[in-house]
């Protein structure tokens, strides 16, 4: 699908231009041809499709047949709602929300007629309805089997290309494309583009400009995209939204590993912050998206979790290889084992005498069945009696942004008017409007879901414009 650099390309055309080869901008190239588009190009930076949804798990959906086949129900009102909810309806547009959740079930029909199979899986604990529609091969092979389908309707790939500026004529309609082509410049002529660049993760400038949570040293985990299509879409006259989502996620213990990645989430540890202090209820630590904003309260806007040996062995029951993981993280200084506490304290920073306090009165929380505290449920209580001790550092992270271009629920770009720019379209994490502050992770796998779901409703609006 790599196009070489020859005299030809310097001089294409097509009927569509589509900025960004991740899974909204595959799923917007396949959807234009099923509607009759003849000519399309792709141009994508990197030197492989699929974007982040490449490195994702799962999509949000209700109502798809995969739900029902397991007798799942999976309201789309309900959930409709519960979105809205998580929201406080601020930052976001009911319109687009109600676009993206009513296709989402026919998305998941669209993706098992290609071949691909779901498990219907719960994300968080005692999830209900299930909506987190895990395909085999994870977001991996749904953006290859998206890609494979591009290839044989012969949608042109442009590797390494990515696009530079947006031509409008007098009139406003868009008529072409700039981009690069590993060093050469290229135009292409084109009555239609979708933006689908992904978000701007790497790109410090415009996360300290759209990001208020953001700050130097929050930690990026996914791809390091820059924001290509926002710069390209304002150049263009687009409306961008002044503040943009931060998916953040955590704590994390920092390097990412496994199978570490979940003890320190784990409710059964006792989280402090730097002063040797407990801070929240630690079952928190089953929602990340929403336990790493008391994580980014904290002094330095960290945490460290505590257990005992007990909690230890009861975790590496299912992770058999925990010790040996245990023992790496000591070694870099990711985690310290000790049978003092004081020792401990010194390590975090805090008080010793803070640290010790903290520990005796969880203890007779758990002695007693009830956390004073925070209510934490007593199921999740285990007291810190048997040395040595261990304590984890953790962190956020952050895997991408959320936002930027203002939008319709047609997917059309929105000028500083709020009218659609003829022609200007856009899907995937590079759009706002679909999510509040905090990622929704109630309505798991919702970037995913948003980024397929949103190139299918773009590329069907694409191919109604060429056709008018």
């Amino acid at each position: 699908m790599k196009s070489k650099n020859t005299k030809r390309d310097k001089e294409l055309s097509a009927d569509i231009v589509i900025v960004g080869g991740g899974g909204a901008g595959l799923a917007a190239a396949l959807t234009a041809v099923e509607q009759g588009v003849k000519s399309i190009i792709i141009l994508e930076k990197r030197a492989a499709l699929g974007g982040n949804t490449a490195l994702a798990t799962g999509l949000f959906a209700c109502e798809s047949p995969a739900q029902a086949r397991e007798k799942i129900v999976a309201d789309k009102d309900e959930l409709f709602k519960r979105a809205m909810k998580w929201a406080h309806y601020d930052r976001i547009n009911p319109r687009i929300v109600r676009a993206f959740i009513n296709r989402s079930g026919d998305t998941i029909r669209w993706l098992e007629q290609m071949g691909l199979e779901f498990n219907i899986i719960p994300f968080l604990p005692n999830q209900h309805p299930r909506i987190w529609h895990c395909p085999k091969g994870r977001g991996a092979r749904l953006t290859q089997l998206l890609a494979e389908k591009c290839r044989i309707f012969e949608v042109k790939v442009l590797l390494k290309c990515g696009g530079k500026k947006i031509l409008r004529n007098k009139m406003g309609r868009i008529v072409g494309v700039k981009a690069e082509n590993e060093g050469q410049s290229l135009e292409i002529k084109t009555r239609s583009v979708i933006i689908t660049t992904g978000g701007f993760g790497a790109n410090k400038k415009l996360l300290k400009k759209y990001c208020p949570p953001y700050y130097e040293g929050l930690t990026l985990r996914g791809l390091r995209l820059t924001g290509d299509g926002l710069i390209m879409a304002e150049e263009a006259g687009a409306a961008l939204d002044d503040l943009v989502t931060l998916l953040k996620e955590g704590p994390r213990v920092n390097p990412d590993t496994w199978p570490l990645m979940g003890l320190e989430r784990s409710p059964i540890t006792v989280w402090v912050n730097k002063t040797g202090q407990r801070f929240v209820d630690e079952a928190i630590g089953d929602y990340p998206f929403e336990s790493v904003n008391a994580v980014l309260l904290q002094p330095d806007k960290g945490c460290y979790a505590l257990l005992d040996d007990d909690i230890r062995k009861k975790y590496e029951e299912s992770k058999s290889d925990l010790k040996e993981a245990i023992q790496k993280e000591a070694q870099k200084d990711n985690m310290i084992i000790s049978d003092s506490w004081d020792e401990i304290a010194q390590w975090i920073g805090a008080n010793p005498r803070i640290l010790r306090k903290t520990v005796e009165e969880y203890n007779v929380f758990c002695g007693q069945g009830y956390d004073e505290n925070f209510a934490k449920d007593r199921r999740h209580l285990m007291p810190l009696h048997t040395a040595p001790f261990y304590a984890v550092r953790s962190q956020p992270v952050f895997l991408d942004t959320l936002g930027g271009i203002k939008i319709n629920e047609h997917m059309a770009v929105l000028d500083v008017r709020g009218e659609p720019i003829p022609g200007l379209y856009a899907a995937g994490v590079a759009v706002s409007g679909w999510m509040g502050d905090t990622y929704c992770g109630e309505l798991s796998g919702s970037a995913f879901g948003f980024a397929v779901n949103s190139g299918r409703i773009a590329g069907e609006n694409v191919a109604r414009y060429l056709k008018s």
